[in-house]
């Protein structure tokens, strides 16, 4: 009984000192850094990153959970009506708290939901449910975690990419639900439009869509996207601009 509890007290220690090394770390990669993301969800589970400066309109706010991407947040810009909920991994959450983001009035009683590495888990926005997973893809060059985020509501299978490790080992270390929505394909992958900044082609993006072949592949900011991107898709938007 007493090697089972001490067992399980270094257990909780060596956990609590991964997520304050993991915070630690993101706190000083971020010191460094100009641009900072912060994402919504709508009650279909579809994100948006919101950008200072920019007016959205009613439908366009997406005001469901607040979704952490694989950075944390500094000029936050919240919809004037959201869900109060944050989602994302143990590390990203102790970042936020180490910022002291939640003594912000915007981030007042709000609900924390964290997310365990491939363990799907559901989100609830007004009469509708979510399901989320958080997908780890391996570390950065700063050796920071990094993840992505398989979402399903019942009607669509979507994966949100806002950063990439350079290998595609992780899809199938993936959860069975995953693996899954891989086989009956996936209806839409995000992308956020950082990515293909400085070069005029992400060979770790185009892998990845070349290998998923999701059916659309829209911008988390809203912007156009290039060509040799867009032809990975299995359908193409006649309204859609292309660079």
């Amino acid at each position: 009984m007493f090697i089972a509890e001490m067992l399980q007290k270094g257990q909780m220690l060596v956990r609590e000192l991964y997520i304050q090394h993991c915070s630690h770390q993101l706190s000083e990669f971020l010191k460094k850094k100009d641009i900072w993301r912060i994402m919504f969800l709508n009650d279909l589970g579809q994100p948006l990153i919101l950008e200072p400066g920019k007016k959205y309109g009613p439908f366009e706010e997406h005001s469901g959970a607040l979704l952490l991407s694989s950075v944390a947040f500094k000029d936050h810009v919240v919809p004037e009506k959201w869900s109060k909920v944050v989602v994302g991994s143990e590390a990203d959450l102790c970042c936020l708290r180490l910022q002291n983001t939640f003594k912000s009035s915007k981030f007042a009683n709000c609900t924390l939901k964290t997310l365990r590495p491939n363990k799907p888990t559901k989100i609830e926005h007004g009469e509708t449910e979510i399901t989320v997973t958080l997908i780890p893809v391996g570390k950065s060059k700063d050796a920071l975690e990094m993840h992505l985020y398989y979402i399903e509501n019942g009607h669509t299978r979507a994966l949100i990419v806002d950063r990439l490790s350079g290998v595609l080992d992780f899809l199938p270390k993936g959860n069975l639900s995953f693996h899954r929505g891989l086989g009956q394909g996936i209806d839409v992958m995000y992308v956020d439009e950082g990515l293909l900044d400085g070069a005029p082609l992400n060979e770790d993006l185009y892998a990845l869509a070349h290998l998923i072949r999701p059916k659309h592949i829209y911008g988390l900011r809203q912007k156009e996207l290039p060509k040799w991107l867009l032809d990975l898709c299995q359908q193409k938007d006649l309204y859609k601009p292309i660079k």
